[in-house]
């Protein structure tokens, strides 16, 4: 790994560790290894792939919960709204959006051209975040304990960070 200083240490069982530092030179921004884009989307990728398999059960995925948490959070939702508070572009909100509908989970109303499309989520909706909720809480607490909470919590605010930043150039 470039930027990274790999040493051996052998313990008294013979295994041998592996142990990472961090080199003080600069990191090679020119390297796929090192792009901000390419690591973000791996390790989101790794983390929704992890609650997946948790939800999966209850025939949501973590973005489709994430549309259900967000329209039970508020009475009604245009789809600019939602769109700008998920940070998803709209037609992949449409596309997570169709099998909710499809179930009776969402309720649509509106659209066309120059009409406002609002959602709110539907009774059945609201049972079935009820059903999820343990669910998302098993992933949620199995991360939080793998990255240890201090850990979490830095991440989280270094991610909001980047975001604010680069939404702002």
């Amino acid at each position: 790994m470039k930027g990274y200083l790999t040493k051996q240490k052998v313990d008294i069982a013979g295994q041998v560790v592996h142990i990472h530092i961090k080199m003080t030179k600069e990191l090679d921004m020119s390297a796929v290894e090192n792009c901000v884009c390419f690591n973000l989307r791996r390790v989101t990728r790794a983390v929704t792939q992890f609650y997946d398999s948790e939800m999966r059960r209850h025939g949501i995925r973590p973005t489709q919960g994430s549309i259900l948490s967000s329209l039970q959070a508020k009475d009604s939702w245009n789809m600019a709204e939602l769109s700008d508070w998920l940070g998803m572009d709209r037609t992949t909100l449409v596309r997570n959006l169709r099998p909710l509908q499809r179930d009776g989970l969402v309720q649509i109303s509106g659209g066309g051209r120059g009409n406002r499309v609002e959602m709110a989520i539907t009774a059945k909706g609201r049972k079935q975040i009820e059903k999820l909720t343990p669910a998302w809480k098993s992933a949620q607490l199995a991360a939080v304990k793998t990255l240890g909470e201090q850990r979490w919590s830095a991440i989280l605010s270094d991610l909001e960070t980047a975001a604010l930043a680069l939404n702002n150039n």
